[in-house]
């Protein structure tokens, strides 16, 4: 491709990083906001902890399926289209939820919407590694989490401001990313393609790509490492998102009608992901991977045994590294696979790692109920130690390293 420089090549690479984080900002807000909405929805319904739990975890299992479908196909298609249709399905199904009327309605659409926000992980991180430099690529990367962050924050204060209108809050907090998915797709509507994937389309490389390309001796060490760090961080990870103000309550710590617990977690990834930033070019990849892990073993440990004071800081603690490790889950497969098979490895490690958030996310709601916190906190916390181990032994150091 060779060296970009100027201000033209400044403004079309931070260009692209705007149209390619639209989406990311609402799958953030998506994926946060089910559990301010489960705060009004749970007594309309009556839900129990098994309908909780699916509706929870219906959009991770959404993006199980279309993490490698669309992380396919945006190889195989391009970039520009898929981002502007998978936009596209969010406004919809975003709107179509103010029409629920029956718990298996909802748990649907939280599906495809997991569908369409499984299309953006691929999409939108190929996108960015494609037009920025290598002295930049890791940070550029990292941000994609950063903004997936704000996403989740803007999410609980809205969330919580759209309480206010009711009983049938849920239905408003749900639908409310509509508005940002609506402004996500005029932004997109105007984005190029890759020049690196128009390269390797016209050389013949992506016809010839497929699934099995991930499994030729080259990538197979790369894929498992890749799969099971992402796996190992995003299932603690989505399990308190998803439910922070359940768990929070459960720990003692505020009450499912106050933002401050929720909202301080939410600010203390959002300010590790920002941290990440220059450590990932500074520290590189391999240094903060482990890290991110090395703090949550402590973290979960603690928490069971502490007072209010202690829980706060284990969770802020654990926000932050994870916060700033989480951006790894973009920068590596995006960087260790070459143009022809990028969406489809991210696709294919994004969807494994849905599997334990999946797991996790439905059961939590009957853990708590039946067993409390404890156990749940030591799971977590054995999570962080297979992490920190699997890192020792395979994080590779992508800094610096040449894209194809």
């Amino acid at each position: 491709m060779g060296k970009r420089s100027g201000p033209f090549s400044v403004r079309r690479e931070h260009a692209v990083f705007v149209y390619a984080n639209a989406g990311v900002f609402v799958d953030g807000y998506i994926l946060s906001s089910i559990g301010l909405a489960l705060v009004t929805l749970t007594p309309q319904f009556r839900l129990d902890a098994v309908s909780t739990g699916w509706i929870g975890a219906a959009t991770l299992l959404g993006i199980f399926a279309g993490a490698p479908l669309f992380g396919r196909l945006t190889d195989r298609h391009g970039r520009r289209i898929l981002m502007i249709a998978d936009l596209c399905a969010f406004v919809v199904l975003a709107l179509a939820q103010l029409f629920v009327t029956a718990t298996w309605e909802l748990i649907a659409l939280r599906f495809l919407m997991g569908v369409a926000i499984g299309a953006d992980y691929p999409i939108a991180a190929a996108l960015v590694t494609e037009f920025w430099p290598e002295r930049r690529r890791g940070a550029a990367l990292c941000a994609i989490e950063t903004v997936w962050f704000v996403g989740a924050a803007v999410a609980y204060v809205a969330g919580y401001a759209l309480l206010a209108t009711g009983p049938h809050s849920w239905k408003w907090i749900l639908a409310s990313p509509a508005i940002f998915a609506i402004a996500g797709l005029a932004m997109r509507a105007t984005a190029p393609e890759s020049p690196m994937w128009l390269a390797a389309r016209d050389a013949g490389e992506v016809a010839h790509a497929s699934f099995a390309t991930l499994w030729q001796p080259k990538f197979r060490g790369a894929l498992a490492f890749v799969s099971a760090m992402w796996l190992l961080q995003v299932v603690p990870l989505f399990a308190i998102y998803t439910y922070a103000p359940a768990v929070l309550t459960a720990l003692g710590l505020g009450s499912q009608s106050s933002p401050a617990g929720s909202v301080a977690i939410t600010t203390a990834f959002a300010l590790g992901s920002l941290l990440s930033l220059p450590l990932v070019e500074r520290w590189g990849r391999r240094p903060l991977c482990i890290a991110g892990f090395a703090v949550g073993i402590p973290a979960f440990a603690l928490l069971p045994f502490v007072g209010t004071a202690g829980v706060v800081l284990c969770f802020l603690s654990y926000a932050i590294a994870i916060g700033a490790a989480s951006g790894l889950e973009i920068v590596y497969p995006n960087e260790l696979f070459p143009t022809q098979v990028r969406g489809t490895a991210t696709g294919f490690a994004a969807a494994v790692s849905r599997i334990g958030a999946f797991a996790g996310t439905f059961g939590l709601p009957a853990a708590i109920a039946k067993a409390g916190t404890t156990p749940i906190m030591f799971g977590a916390c054995l999570l962080s130690l297979l992490g920190f181990a699997i890192s020792l032994l395979w994080a590779p150091e992508t800094k610096g390293r040449p894209i194809a």
